[in-house]
């Protein structure tokens, strides 16, 4: 089971906004444009606090509005069916609801906050049964969403600061917790015999659940101090006399296990043995723990282990780029095992653009607070995914555009270096502004970049070399012959390429841009000769047909 759509309405910089998450789903945005917001909404809704009046405040109204509701839909991809008095509904997920009482209610003051935490249906609607008993008898009632029905759903959240004690196996949302209960039960059903040997000399075979407990309770004694037993005694006494039951009647009574009976496995301590000293994995460095953490992912993937969601923010932190690339391969192949991943994240290794379906964008404004732009629809054939593939693997730059304000697209090196320059000379800087000047490799792979700015509304506009040269008369027949062929090889391309840019968006450099500058068009020169030239350029020495493409984007 996996999330379907999430659906939001006032809560902190959310007006209203859907968001309808793939397997493997990347939000990105600038700062404060509210991708954390998503997620945390999806925490309260799924996450290891069950959600009441205390999981809000009156901040986390959007612009502090508490006269509407803040609303959370979480809805699921696999409803399934509920009987309850005899009335069959179908649940697709839950809603938690948050409303200030605008003047009192019973016991509750104007002002004050109520929540509502109940199961919909694929429309969103409430799901209701009639009530066969109390106040309600005969009334239709809601469904309250029960510890079952999130079971259903495992969410595991792991914010930006990667502590272990969030994933320890004492923890049920926890990723190490959905790791062992395999192993718990594997070492539950374990019948072959074990050899021990008694306090009093004598061996026995044992299964291998008898032999730990047994060794367990021979050093659990060793803990039993005096103030210890006196401890345990008093409380148990204090229990018994607050529920009004006489010393020796019935059969209450309490003591202390260091595990427990039914799950050995979940009351686990990860210590790091590290220069002579052993430490509790969540008293290590922060670095460390987050290698920790990014190791326990790895381990799940590796266990090929299924069903849950699991919402990241930025994990791309404490790791270098290389180990980045790694981890983002690791939550990928996660995905891919009938798992959901989601991410927010400020890099662009985390990004793949040949997966364009992944990617929500995330804007914010004054007026519609955070929005999401997702194109679940690329019109992208599988050679095309292929090729962008192949560009990107080991070129995460060119997967910035999504994280830019604006978009330069070029063919080459030559004027990926130039571009900058000349708007350094225009008195412009690409990067206090957010634009990305994006090297394509080549006109022909411009198109699949033209597709992925389009589909997300990034502002853009593309510079392209003609590539159309007339042959000269001195030249022999046979070269001549060349350029006429090629001239029909670029004009077919630039054809196409007209077909994927907006017409005022699209500009050519005649014939193309080393041309054009008076630079060599040889491959080992002209990237030094523009670097040279550009480096140096004065506002009035920038060609026209370089200053237009530029004018257009600042526009």
């Amino acid at each position: 089971m996996q999330i379907k759509r999430v659906h939001i309405e006032n809560f902190r910089s959310i007006k209203a906004l859907d968001f309808e998450p793939g397997s493997y789903a990347v939000l990105i945005g600038e700062n404060n444009a509210g991708k954390s917001n998503v997620l945390r909404a999806i925490n309260l809704v799924l996450g290891e606090i069950w959600p009441s009046e205390r999981s809000f405040s009156e901040e986390d109204f959007f612009n502090q509005d508490t006269s509407k509701d803040i609303v959370i839909q979480v809805l699921v991809d696999t409803p399934w069916e509920e009987w309850r008095n005899k009335f069959k509904m179908t649940v697709a997920g839950f809603e938690l609801r948050c409303h200030a009482l605008q003047r009192k209610s019973g016991k509750k003051l104007r002002g004050e906050l109520s929540t509502e935490y109940v199961c919909i249906d694929q429309n969103g609607k409430h799901c209701t049964c009639p009530a066969e008993t109390g106040q309600y008898k005969g009334m239709w009632i809601p469904l309250r969403v029960s510890s079952d029905f999130r079971e259903r759903l495992p969410f595991i959240y792991v914010g930006v600061l990667r502590e272990y004690d969030k994933q320890n196996p004492t923890s049920r949302w926890s990723v190490l917790r959905k790791l062992l209960p395999e192993v718990n039960i594997e070492f539950t059903n374990d019948k072959k015999p074990v050899e021990v040997i008694r306090p009093d000399g004598t061996k026995v075979k044992i299964s291998r659940k008898e032999a730990f407990e047994s060794a367990v309770k021979d050093a659990y004694k060793y803990l039993r101090t005096d103030k210890f037993i006196d401890l345990e005694k008093r409380l148990a006494a204090n229990v018994i006399d607050q529920m009004g039951v006489d010393p020796g009647e019935g059969d209450v009574s309490l003591h202390f296990e260091s595990h427990d009976p039914t799950h050995a496995f979940k009351s686990l301590q990860l210590y790091v043995d590290q220069l002579g000293t052993s430490s509790p994995a969540a008293e290590v460095g922060a670095g460390l723990q987050s290698a920790i953490v990014v190791g326990i992912f790895r381990t799940y993937e590796e266990l090929k282990k299924d069903g849950a969601v699991f919402a990241i923010e930025e994990p791309e932190v404490f790791l270098h780029p290389q180990k980045a690339r790694y981890f983002q391969t690791v939550l990928q192949k996660i995905a891919s095992a009938d798992n959901q991943v989601l991410v927010t994240t400020h890099s662009p290794i985390f990004v793949q653009l040949h997966q364009p379906e992944a990617i929500a964008l995330v804007r914010r404004n004054n007026e519609s607070g955070t929005t999401i732009t997702q194109n679940t629809k690329v019109n992208l054939v599988e050679s095309d995914r292929q090729a962008l593939r192949l560009l990107t693997e080991f070129d995460a730059q060119r997967n910035e555009l999504f994280f830019a304000r604006k978009v330069f697209l070029v063919e080459g090196n030559t004027e990926k270096i130039a571009v900058p320059l000349a708007l350094r000379a225009l008195g412009h800087d690409v990067n206090k502004l957010g634009i990305s000047v994006i090297e394509c490799g080549g006109k022909t792979k411009m198109p699949l970049f033209l597709k992925a700015v389009k589909s997300f509304g990034i502002p853009y506009v593309a510079l392209a070399d003609e590539d159309i040269k007339e042959p000269k008369p001195e030249w022999s027949a046979k070269r001549q012959e060349e350029q006429l062929e090629s001239n029909k090889k670029h004009a077919q391309w630039n054809k196409e390429l007209q077909a994927h840019s907006d017409a005022d968006r699209l500009f050519w450099m005649k014939p193309d841009f080393e041309g054009e500058n008076g630079l060599p068009s040889n491959e080992s020169e002209k990237v030094d000769k523009a670097l040279e030239m550009f480096s140096a350029i004065r506002q009035e020495q920038i060609p026209k047909s370089l200053v237009t493409p530029i004018q257009k984007l600042l526009s």
